[in-house]
């Protein structure tokens, strides 16, 4: 039997350094300007050194109604998986019932704490199993291969269901997220091919857990800059792409999926370990931020946007770019008031 047909929901989040630079009272604005515009959800990067994410989280559920908060994302290394735990159902009653768990591999900030991002599905995959036991009311050990837990539960009741997505453009992380996961925020680019592929290991995921097709929402993580200039609006998403293209190597198969293989400069500067933002941005083809991002006019971005759904996405969380890098929640505003009403369900009017 296959899962019901799922609304079309909409979200965002501003990228880390975003946040980094023009402080929590832009977040809270970003937020409230996603609420008003009829959108599901927020997130909140989970990045070091940056505002700590869920004191920046605490303020959202104090300064929002009704819009899904999440970390988007963290990962099982920074913290202990008992105190994500605690955190995301501290959240979950703060905000009365809107907190979401994002979870991915993550990276940030693991040089200066001496930490070393190892074996990351299984981590996650133990990560999560901890973590649902605690908010399920357990006095538990748990004894992984990676997650340790010498014992005991949370000291106050919470609801147990909170809602887990993992971010991934990795086949072993997109499989993980169907196995165990009540969403998978792909990270794959926009690119039909990408999207088929990923959903094809999401579903496998599905297979292996013994889970209805479709029993796992398909978000989208999705990289977009709305600007009349075209080109302007290009140079923006090839900024906002680096961790992706030097995050991912030396695994390309989300690219491939996409018909696109990274240039060969591209490959032997990172085979080299070159990281240099500048000398890596340079070196993407344009072929690449067609693949990865959403940019250009209104129009053109109505159409990248439409393209998502009808691949199959559930829920675009937006990640807007602005040409202007200082005006992020302005992109995010000419989303919501120019983009977004051309292609949301007509039976989901914005609320305002």
């Amino acid at each position: 039997m296959a899962a019901p047909a799922r609304a079309v929901r909409f979200g965002a989040g501003l990228l880390g350094h975003v946040s980094a630079a023009n402080g929590l009272d832009r977040v809270l604005a970003a937020a409230a300007l996603c609420e008003s515009a009829g959108m599901d959800s927020f997130w909140v990067a989970d990045q070091r050194w940056m505002r700590d994410v869920y004191v920046t989280l605490g303020a959202l559920a104090a300064s929002t109604q009704r819009i899904q908060l999440g970390t988007r994302v963290t990962d099982p290394y920074i913290r202990h998986p008992a105190l994500t735990a605690v955190a995301l159902a501290t959240l979950d009653e703060a905000s009365g019932g809107r907190a979401v768990l994002g979870m991915g591999a993550g990276g940030s900030g693991f040089a200066q704490l001496g930490l070393r991002r190892e074996h990351p599905a299984t981590a996650i995959r133990e990560a999560v199993a901890l973590i649902r036991q605690l908010w399920a009311g357990q006095e538990t050990e748990f004894h992984g291969q990676l997650i340790d837990w010498a014992g005991g539960g949370l000291e106050f009741r919470c609801r147990p269901d909170i809602p887990v997505v993992i971010a991934a453009r990795s086949p072993r992380l997109l499989e993980l997220a169907g196995e165990i996961a009540d969403g998978a925020i792909v990270a794959a680019g926009v690119a039909p091919g990408a999207i088929a592929w990923a959903a094809e290991r999401i579903a496998e995921g599905e297979r292996r857990g013994q889970r209805e097709p479709g029993s796992t929402e398909i978000l989208h993580m999705t990289y977009v800059a709305v600007d009349s200039d075209v080109a302007a609006a290009r140079r923006a998403v090839r900024h906002a792409i680096y961790g992706v293209v030097a995050g991912s190597h030396p695994r390309y198969e989300f690219l491939r999926a996409a018909g696109v293989e990274p240039p060969p400069d591209l490959v032997a500067y990172l085979n080299s370990g070159g990281r240099d933002r500048k000398e890596v941005i340079g070196r993407i083809s344009d072929d690449m931020v067609d693949a990865l991002t959403i940019a250009g006019t209104e129009e053109d971005c109505r159409a990248g946007l439409a393209a998502l759904l009808a691949a199959g996405v559930n829920h675009i969380v937006l990640a807007p770019v602005a040409a202007d890098e200082t005006d992020d929640i302005g992109c995010l505003r000419r989303i919501a008031d120019a983009v977004l009403p051309h292609i949301r369900p007509q039976n989901r009017p914005a609320r305002h």
